[in-house]
């Protein structure tokens, strides 16, 4: 998701937000192995002193209602209901003022929420009772524990700036610090979100782009123009968030450094798929031999590759990641409320069906839209036109990321 936000040196605090939310004691979260909505576009200067270091912080255990011996299991898949299989595949975009409007969703399973929105400093207490009410939603309701993310790329996308400090921008980290350097830095940033609740960072941006892209500050959120570049602060970055028990997601495959356009707003070209080849895939690569657990996959129209659809809704795409790449996790998409996903013709329910039958394993999706996604899943499943066993698999990977495995 292509989220920026414009970072300012002083800011009056809003005023806090209510969340009408009950209380509750148990602080969600999910462990993990070695593993974008437009707000306005800007850069910020880069900072002459680094982050403040986040707060010690023990990271909560993963709840969960079965503890096998070597951890948190579910009952085997062909145990589950097609209605939870699928409520699993889906990543919900709601924000941090509307947390508790999310419980539904974590009740019936969502296996992630994306959560929008730059909440001030005052409101952190209320942000880590919700965010912890909402995963004591899934459970309680018998279900495995979402994702809770959101983006803290850094510079203009940095969605807990004021809660937690602000971060420079990937170009700016590729700038002043060694790889040593960022993988310190976000190893303390991770310790941090964990301290809230968060269990999943959308970043690192995997993209190259010039110093000079115009589209969607890619100019400041990617690391580099150089692939070797990029690969090696966008692996320093992801472990550092892995050592943290954060889990990373690498963006957007194949790329959109050179991408004509910003696919949230409109449909967008990349550069031929033999030209990706030799730069843009090179970080997804050999971030992915690194152990990078999660790739979200954009939109652009890839020529040699997607056949004149976004490559998230593209089959090839996912053959790409599969059998070049080597990816074993999880394939999650862009938000399909993206503008070049409705320029295509498909609303977010089809676009979910869609990606899901070219191979995706979690589409993203707008807390408005989940109750015709799962409608639109549970069609092609009964119809037969998204198998079963595809499904079965996507699950499994979507457990995998979360440290959980299936009893008996």
């Amino acid at each position: 998701m292509r989220l920026r936000l414009r970072l300012r040196a002083v800011r009056r605090p809003a005023p806090v937000i209510a969340l009408a939310l009950a209380a509750c004691a148990v602080l969600a979260g999910c462990g993990v192995a070695p593993s974008s909505t437009s707000p306005p576009t800007g850069s910020t200067a880069a900072p002459t002193t680094a982050p403040t270091t986040a707060p010690t912080t023990t990271a909560p255990p993963v709840p969960t209602s079965t503890t096998a011996p070597g951890g948190p299991c579910v009952p085997p898949l062909d145990q589950w209901p097609a209605a939870r299989l699928a409520a699993q595949l889906v990543m919900v975009i709601g924000t941090f003022t509307s947390i508790g409007a999310l419980a539904p969703e974590a009740s019936a399973g969502a296996g992630g929420f994306v959560f929008l929105g730059q909440p001030p400093a005052t409101q952190t207490a209320a942000l880590r009772t919700g965010l912890a009410q909402l995963g004591a939603a899934a459970t309680a309701g018998g279900q495995v524990v979402p994702w809770l993310s959101t983006d803290t790329e850094g510079g203009t996308v940095s969605r807990l700036a004021e809660v937690l400090g602000p971060v420079p921008s990937a170009r700016q980290m590729a700038a002043m610090w060694s790889t040593v350097q960022v993988q310190r830095q976000m190893e303390a940033r991770g310790v941090a979100l964990r301290g809230l609740g968060i269990t999943m960072d959308l970043a690192p941006v995997l993209d190259t782009a010039s110093a000079t892209d115009p589209v969607a500050d890619e100019r400041q959120r990617s690391f580099s123009a150089t692939p070797s570049v990029a690969a090696a602060y966008g692996i320093a970055y992801a472990a550092g968030l892995r050592a943290a028990g954060v889990v990373p997601v690498g963006k957007h495959f194949p790329g959109l450094g050179h991408a004509s356009a910003n696919t949230d707003t409109g449909p967008a070209t990349d550069p031929p798929l033999a030209e990706l080849r030799a730069a843009d895939l090179v970080p997804f690569g050999r971030a992915v031999a690194a152990g990078l657990p999660v790739v979200m996959v954009g939109h652009p129209v890839v020529p040699g590759l997607s056949g004149g659809l976004p490559a998230s809704l593209a089959p090839a795409t996912y053959r790409l990641l599969r059998t070049t790449l080597h990816f074993a996790g999880v394939a999650m998409t862009d938000s399909l409320s993206a503008g070049a996903i409705a320029d295509a013709g498909y609303s977010q329910a089809q676009g979910a069906v869609a990606a899901v039958q070219a191979g995706a394993d979690m589409p993203m999706v707008t807390a408005a839209a989940w109750q015709p996604v799962i409608a639109a899943l549970l069609q092609a499943l009964g119809d037969g036109s998204l198998p079963l066993p595809q499904v079965r698999a996507s699950v499994e990977r979507v457990l995998a990321a979360k440290g959980i495995t299936t009893c008996g």
